[in-house]
C-alpha cells in the first residue's frame, strides 16, 4: 500500500496546497480591492476634471459679466453726460439774450409801429 513517507509527503503537499490556495484567495481579494481603489481614483479624477471645467466656465462667465457691467457703467456715464449737455443746451436756448443789433431793430420797429398807430388815429378822428 502506501508508505508512511508517501503519506507524509502527500499531507505536506496537501498542506502546501491549502496554504497556496489561501494565499491565492488573499491575493485575489487584494486585487479586487486595488481595482475598486483604482476605479474610485478614476471616478474622482473625472469628477475633478468636470468640476474644473465648470469652474473655468463660471469664471469666464463672471469675467464677461464684470466686463459687460463696466462697459454698461461707462456707457451709462457717457449717456448721462450727453443728456446733461443737451439739457444745458436747451436751458441756454431758453435764456438766449438778444444781441445789440436785434435790440436796436426791435426798438426801431416799435417806434415805427407807435408812429403808424398814432397816425392812423389822427387820420381816423381828424375828418
Amino acid at each position: 500500500m502506501t508508505s508512511p513517507e508517501s503519506t507524509e509527503e502527500k499531507a505536506a503537499a496537501y498542506a502546501r496546497g491549502l496554504d497556496a490556495g489561501r494565499i491565492e484567495q488573499r491575493l485575489q481579494g487584494h486585487d479586487e480591492h486595488l481595482r475598486k481603489i483604482n476605479g474610485s481614483i478614476d471616478s474622482m479624477a473625472q469628477a475633478l476634471r468636470s468640476l474644473t471645467e465648470e469652474l473655468r466656465a463660471n469664471v469666464s462667465l463672471f469675467s464677461a459679466n464684470v466686463t459687460a457691467g463696466r462697459r454698461d457703467a461707462s456707457e451709462r456715464d457717457r449717456i448721462a453726460a450727453v443728456r446733461v449737455e443737451e439739457a444745458g443746451l436747451v436751458e441756454s436756448q431758453r435764456t438766449v439774450r438778444w444781441t445789440a443789433w436785434q435790440r436796436w431793430f426791435a426798438v426801431v420797429g416799435a417806434i415805427i409801429l407807435i408812429v403808424n398807430f398814432g397816425l392812423g388815429l389822427y387820420l381816423a378822428f381828424s375828418r
